[in-house]
């Protein structure tokens, strides 16, 4: 069942591009020989894309025993605390947490935070800002005596919620349940470096504040007063829920270095050795606890990412805690993955099963059932689809004719584009299946993460002569093939012949895939003033993007993000504006811009004009600091690669000095550099290729990555000098 990116195992090649001359541009472009290695170039996954070993999939089965610890109370700071203005263990941080306690109490229905931070800086006075997130949607019901009747929010209730009220609750439909969850208490303070206490002040209607994410959370936030360098900002807060259960995911790994942390679960009652048999006790839920699908849970199960030697302990009176110290903050690192799977964290699940193969196969039972009757074929769909592929007899063909058919289709959400080509494969006779998988820029799946929710996107599988290739119809002008990058080379599961289960991981792409080509011929005057027209041709995600972006907006929003990106690319002084663009609704074309230039390109230095040998890389910079202490993989987000090839005419009476020295740079399987010149007596064209062949990278090839775009920086940096020519008998 489980898997690993090593299944897609050269998908994801470098290829060495040639700099020929690219469809639709019209410019006549230099075919230069690349040498033997830039040529043979290659990227198997298994060999060059390292994953870091946080992405990899585990479980940890935990079981053992520790004491009760009872919910923090606020303390008196020592002299030592309110003194501190750094702290050795985290040098520079803007605050640390000298403790941090969560507490999910789910017989009670509620969970408690409690921390103390203490600010070092200026910036960390952003921890005033306290930050209460919890579900919007809730996964488990109880049927039976489980109504909490909890406090309206007018004052602090930090008693357990009376849950005796038999015979309030009745099944209902999953679909449809609204729960209750209510912030029902707070109370904090802000301890001056001097001692002052000032006390936070007010009901909890009146100090939080909502705020609104497209998440499956709500958040709302409050404020500490009086906050300054040096204070320590204590408080606590408490989460109740209302006829439901959630089993705790906690983020142990925060925005501050923690130098003390507890949490504790206190589970259902039915999963307590000690449970009272005989109809529950004041204040406790004593309801079974129903999943989604209307089955009895049975089991706890986590999926943990905790550090080295640390694992959850379950105790003799079956509550689940952890205790941790010297938790690093969370890191803000340039090109990282996201964090939700990476940073320290234990996700509890209620379940009515223990194997994660079972429950897979349980949950994609029951959305494949429904997937297949809302795609089977009408009448309608049989008939369009015999229109659409009349006189193809290649499954290939018909795949291709029909997912054009979806891409044009208008004015509907296009999120259900995946449903409707479903269903209009298997009207035509194809092997098509859904394929749910977790979109990349989310996290990354994770077999072990017993939660459905992970699973975000529907890409379409199509089986043809034994390989099976995927589309992704769900993005409006995806070309056939190409999926949006947060699809790509992504982790899911997918309902294999016989109706076994299996994790999937769509292709991932290769660099010539992904490709921006810059093509121009440019006229040098004698005072080093330039102009001419330049075209810029897009082919993969940066194409998709900008149509994206024009479907969302229009056009002239589409200009204008793309004048930005040549703004930044070309010399000071030159003025770059598009003319117009070709190909911008027909996603099977390249995407070009054309683009007319004016302005002052060369340093006109007496009888010499000095250019830059590139035309668009004059502003580059080193993309990637340095950073001996990398923690996080290096996300590219998809393979790329860039050709340029640029022509100068000389002006009348100019003559090139020198000749360019050709270049090329290669590191290992992950990218290679190729800069090429030609001259003749009143020109000079220059050819540029820089190819990435990976998407993910481990951390410790970070100092590797930086080194090549160092030397790429530098060698791109080149210059070329133009000499007047003494005319004859001077």
């Amino acid at each position: 069942m489980l898997a690993t990116f090593q299944d897609a195992k050269a998908r994801c090649s470098l290829h060495a591009p040639h700099i020929s001359s690219p469809k639709g541009l019209g410019f006549p472009v230099y075919d230069f020989a690349l040498d033997s290695e830039l040529q043979a170039c290659r990227q198997p996954i298994g060999e060059s894309m390292r994953f870091h070993k946080m992405l990899c999939f585990g479980i940890f089965l935990l079981a053992s025993t520790a004491p009760l610890v009872a919910y923090g109370q606020f303390q008196a700071p020592t002299p030592e605390e309110l003194s501190m203005t750094s702290d050795p263990k985290a040098p520079g941080a803007a605050a640390v947490y000298l403790y941090r306690e969560e507490r999910e109490d789910d017989p009670h229905h509620f969970r408690s935070v409690y921390a103390r931070i203490k600010v070092l800086t200026e910036q960390g006075k952003e921890a005033a800002t306290v930050h209460v997130i919890y579900h919007k949607n809730f996964v488990f019901y109880a049927a039976g005596d489980n109504s909490s009747r909890m406090a309206s929010g007018v004052a602090n209730n930090w008693s357990a919620p009376d849950m005796n009220h038999a015979g309030e609750d009745t099944r209902v439909d999953t679909n449809s349940y609204g729960g209750h969850t209510d912030v029902s208490a707070i109370e904090g303070r802000v301890i001056h470096a001097d001692g002052t206490i000032v006390p936070l002040t007010g009901t909890p209607a009146d100090l939080l504040k909502s705020k609104t994410n497209n998440s499956q959370y709500n958040e709302m936030t409050f404020n500490l007063p009086s906050v300054e360098v040096g204070s320590i900002i204590e408080y606590r807060y408490q989460v109740r829920y209302d006829r439901f259960l959630a089993a705790p995911e906690w983020q142990v790994q925060q925005p501050y270095f923690v130098h003390k942390a507890h949490y504790l679960f206190i589970p259902a009652e039915q999963f307590l050795p000690n449970r009272n048999l005989t109809g529950g006790s004041a204040g406790m839920s004593t309801s079974a606890i129903l999943g989604s699908h209307g089955e009895t849970e049975t089991d706890i199960r986590s999926a943990n990412v905790l550090p080295p030697g640390k694992e959850v302990i379950r105790d003799g009176q079956g509550n689940w805690f952890v205790d941790l110290t010297d938790i690093p903050a969370i890191p803000h690192e340039p090109y990282a993955p996201p964090l939700e799977a990476q940073i320290y964290q234990v996700n509890f699940f209620y379940t009515d099963t223990p194997d994660v193969k079972d429950y897979w196969q349980r949950e994609m039972g029951y959305w494949i059932k429904d997937v297949n009757r809302y795609t089977a074929p009408t009448a309608a769909i049989k008939s369009t689809v015999a229109e659409l592929t009349a006189g193809l007899s290649s499954p290939l063909d018909k795949a291709k004719k029909l997912y054009s058919a979806v891409q044009k289709l208008d004015n509907f959400d296009f999120s259900k584009g995946g449903s409707i080509y479903l269903s209009l494969t298997r009207a035509a006779g194809l092997d098509a299946r859904p394929e749910r998988i977790t979109s990349r820029n989310r996290r990354t799946f994770s077999s072990q993460f017993m939660d459905t929710s992970q699973l975000d996107t529907v890409v379409i599988g199509i089986t043809i002569d034994g390989k099976e290739i995927v589309v992704d119809p769900g993005q409006k002008m995806a070309p056939f093939q190409t999926l949006h990058w947060t699809h790509a080379g992504a982790g899911g599961v997918a309902v294999a012949a016989g109706g076994k289960v299996e994790v999937v991981i769509t292709p991932l792409q290769e660099n010539k895939d992904n490709t921006i080509v810059r093509v121009g011929k440019l006229d040098i005057s004698p005072q080093g003033a330039v102009s001419g027209t330049l075209k810029v041709g897009f082919v993969g995600q940066e194409a998709l993007f900008l149509r994206q972006l024009a479907l969302r907006t229009d056009p002239d929003t589409v200009k204008q993000q793309m004048e930005h990106m040549i703004a930044a690319e070309v010399p000071n002084g030159v003025e770059a504006h598009i003319d117009h663009l070709a190909n911008l609704d027909d996603p099977d074309k390249q995407l070009v811009a054309v683009v007319p230039v004016t302005g002052s390109v060369a340093d006109h230095a007496g009888s010499h004009l000095v250019l830059p040998r590139l035309f668009f890389e004059t502003k580059e910079t080193d993309p990637y600091p340095s950073d001996n202490a990398r923690t996080l993989p290096v996300d590219m987000h998809y393979p790329a690669q860039e050709q340029e090839q640029i022509t100068y005419d000389f002006p009348t009476g100019f003559a090139l000095e020198g000749t360019p020295q050709d270049a090329s740079l290669k590191w290992e399987e992950n990218a290679a550099y190729s800069l090429r010149s030609k001259a003749d007596a009143s020109s000079i064209t220059t050819g540029r290729v820089l190819a990435r062949g990976f998407t993910l990278l481990d951390a410790a090839d970070y100092g590797k990555l930086r080194d090549f775009y160092e030397k790429v920086a530098q060698t791109d940096r080149q210059q070329v000098v133009l000499t007047a020519v003494p005319s004859a008998g001077k």
